[in-house]
């Protein structure tokens, strides 16, 4: 059945609109035509905003759409209106307001994400011409609250619940409890795990593989003192992986290696064979073999230098002894920090090393051309990662 209207003395009866301000035309009214102009023009007044980004029809497969303004995600859009835009013959094509206010036009349908558009209209066309506007601008300003559009799979009743508490038993003074920190009495309403413990005894802090599986490698203990002058504490660096420990406001590198070190102070005029670094005091595994100099040799022959072939019991360590030439450069350089050539370490177990192995170096010096400034302050570095605990 088709939408009734007020009996007609209740229709001739009403004088005017409360809600819209609209007149209606009393009986008899001169000149009809004034009072019709006055009528249409509060109605648009009350309608302008159902006009908004109305789409219609303006050539045979062509479209507008007229200004107005909405809010896309939390942006207002204001558009200006458009024109002979064309659409798809033999098609339905979609037409919306993307976040940027820009008209768009498509025919495989709106786009999927809710938030970041709003529909105006589908358009079907047929033999050259339009057949229908369907207006969808009623999907956006008459829709219910979606929590898929905010990223949110609970429910509202779901959210309202954990508000409130579950049954009620999580109370104002049980929330701030929670939120204490792990020092606070939140231990009287839920489990902390023991990263922090108060003990009068000596602590062992333990992280294990809970799963027997030996492939998962994890088990790190610490065993703490008593009585500390310090807050020690623990912590990763991500930047290269090491171990770091801080006690009170200063931070100590734990790189889990040892070094052997030999210098050479002064001029070195000539090569010297089998000076002694140090004894090894550790298994572990040499991992490089740096020579620096305070200030490097100046020579007419680029290729004049300094070499460090370092030896654990007689043995070089490397397939590559570190050098330094005149090529490097003048004044301060070392192969740790890119200059001369870099040692290449050996990979075929001469390179392990056990407590009580002697480590020596070889300085040899190249001198083809003419020297004017000779190598100075010669040190090499051994580092030696650890295999396993002292």
């Amino acid at each position: 059945m088709s939408e009734r209207y007020p009996d007609d003395s209740s229709l001739l009866a009403l004088a005017e609109d409360a809600h819209s301000g609209v007149e209606y035309i009393a009986t008899g009214k001169s000149p009809y035509f004034l009072e019709f102009r006055r009528l249409v023009q509060r109605l648009l007044l009350t309608a302008g905003r159902a006009g908004d980004l109305r789409v219609y029809q303006d050539g045979d497969l062509t479209i507008g759409v007229r200004d107005g303004r909405c809010v896309i995600g939390d942006a207002v859009v204001a558009y200006s209106g458009a024109g002979d835009v064309g659409v798809a013959d033999d098609e339905t094509t979609s037409v919306w307001l993307d976040e940027a206010g820009v008209l768009q036009t498509g025919t495989a349908g709106m786009p999927s994400d809710r938030t970041m558009f709003v529909p105006l209209a589908d358009v079907v066309s047929a033999d050259g011409v339009i057949t229908s506007v369907t207006d969808r601008r009623g999907e956006a300003y008459l829709a219910t609250v979606n929590l898929s559009h905010l990223g949110l799979s609970a429910t509202v009743a779901e959210i309202d619940q954990a508000l409130n508490g579950i049954n009620g038993t999580v109370d104002a003074t049980a929330l701030n409890k929670l939120t204490g920190g792990l020092t606070s009495s939140g231990d009287g309403e839920h489990h902390h795990s023991q990263l922090v413990i108060d003990h009068d005894s000596e602590t062992t802090f333990r992280v294990i593989n809970n799963d027997a599986g030996s492939s998962a490698n994890v088990g790190l203990v610490f065993d703490l003192p008593m009585r500390s002058a310090f807050t020690a504490g623990f912590l990763m660096d991500p930047s290269g992986g090491w171990m770091q420990q801080r006690r009170g406001t200063i931070s100590y590198g734990m790189v889990g290696s040892v070094y052997a070190e030999y210098g050479h102070e002064g001029d070195l005029t000539g090569s010297m064979a089998g000076k002694l670094m140090g004894v090894v005091s550790l298994e572990g595994v040499i991992e490089d073999v740096v020579l620096s100099v305070g200030g490097n040799i100046v020579s007419s022959d680029g290729g004049d230098g300094v070499s460090a072939t370092v030896k654990v019991n007689g043995v070089s360590v490397a397939t590559v002894d570190a050098v330094l030439t005149d090529g490097a450069g003048s004044g301060h350089r070392s192969t740790g920090q890119g200059d001369g050539t870099p040692a290449v370490i050996k990979s075929d177990g001469t390179e392990n090393v056990s407590r009580g192995d002697v480590l020596t170096v070889d300085l040899t010096r190249t001198a083809n051309g003419t020297v004017s400034v000779e190598a100075s302050d010669v040190v090499v570095l051994v580092v030696i990662s650890v295999k396993k605990p002292i």
